[in-house]
C-alpha cells in the first residue's frame, strides 16, 4: 500500500464529510462514528458531487437525483444508482488523513 497524506483529521468533524483532490481526482472523505471512509466524489449515475449531497446512516445521498451508496462498501442502495462507486483504504495517523490510491 502507499499512504498519502491528504489532509488534517480536524477538517472532517464527526458525521460530516469533505473533499480532497488526490492526484487530480476528487475524493469524499467521511467522518462516521464507526471510522472513516474514503470513495470518489462521483455519482456513478450522472458524475453528481457527492459531498454536496446527505449523510443518512452509513449511506451518502446523491444531490441531483436522491440515488444512495452505502458510504463503507460503495454498493449502491438506491435508485437511480446501480453501480458502485469506488472505495479507497484510510486511515488516520498522528492526525493526518491518509489514503491509499493505488
Amino acid at each position: 500500500m502507499t499512504w498519502i497524506p491528504i489532509g488534517k483529521e480536524t477538517e472532517v468533524p464527526l458525521a460530516e464529510m469533505k473533499r480532497f483532490t488526490v492526484e487530480d481526482t476528487d475524493i469524499a472523505v467521511y467522518h462516521l462514528n464507526k471510522g472513516w471512509y474514503a470513495s470518489i466524489d462521483l455519482c456513478t449515475h450522472q458524475d453528481c458531487s457527492l459531498v454536496e449531497g446527505e449523510i443518512e446512516n452509513e449511506e451518502i445521498v446523491c444531490p441531483c437525483h436522491g440515488g444512495a451508496f452505502n458510504i463503507v462498501t460503495g454498493k449502491a442502495t438506491r435508485m437511480p444508482c446501480v453501480a458502485p462507486v469506488e472505495t479507497f483504504p484510510i486511515r488516520v495517523v498522528n492526525g493526518l488523513i491518509e489514503v491509499d490510491f493505488t
